[in-house]
């Protein structure tokens, strides 16, 4: 009896072990998944925190570039838009010529009344071309000279320095500006839509005084 009581006593030892032994492996099991859980959602936390981030960063990028690409393309209004006007003319006869020329031409009076005129909002044909309705845009002017076939410039002011031309015909001879709507809508497009850019050049003191105070006489 004795033996068995020892045996009973023994397996019961055996038997609490192993529940014991199975309750901590449950239990080291679950810490085990509840790591694992935690760490895969700080995980997933970091990369929707990593993607924001990103995502924040690109748009002030993109941003920016729209912002110079308008920049660049802004006109703007000059401080003197008549001296800028004989700088423009000047730059313009200057393809044509030299200093000296037109030095000459404007102390023998071939070259005079020089003028600068904002057209800025007016129709770009001058009211010739049938059924055209576009108009300049803001800072945009004329200078020209007396006699015309000297030439004129239309531009408009980008800066100081910097003229965007349209070449814009000095005289609507051709009879189909007022006749024919198609046509003279698509002359208007191809100067409007395809403009130049002009550096502008500056001529010397006594020139550009010149250019100021020639007049007809």
């Amino acid at each position: 009896m004795k033996k068995i009581g020892l045996s009973l006593a023994v397996l019961g030892l055996s038997v609490g072990l192993a529940a014991c032994g199975n309750s901590n492996q449950s239990q080291s099991s679950q810490s085990e998944s509840a790591t694992k859980t935690t760490a895969s959602h700080a995980s997933s936390q970091a990369s929707h925190s990593s993607r924001q981030v990103t995502s924040t960063t690109s748009v002030p990028a993109a941003s920016s570039a729209t912002s110079n690409s308008k920049l660049a393309a802004t006109s703007q209004a000059p401080q003197d838009a008549t001296t800028l006007g004989y700088r423009v003319f000047y730059t313009y006869l200057l393809q044509n010529g030299s200093p000296a020329d037109i030095q000459t031409a404007l102390e023998q009076h071939q070259l005079a009344n020089i003028d600068v005129t904002d057209v800025s909002g007016k129709n770009v044909t001058s009211n010739y071309g049938k059924g055209v309705t576009d108009v300049f845009p803001a800072h945009t002017y004329t200078v020209s000279g007396t006699p015309l076939a000297a030439g004129t410039v239309t531009y408009q002011v980008i800066d100081e320095n910097t003229v965007r031309v349209f070449a814009v015909p000095s005289h609507f001879q051709d009879q189909r500006w007022g006749t024919d709507h198609a046509w003279a809508q698509a002359q208007a497009d191809a100067y409007m839509h395809h403009p130049t850019i002009m550096k502008v050049r500056t001529p010397s003191a006594q020139l550009l005084d010149l250019m100021k105070t020639t007049r007809d006489f």
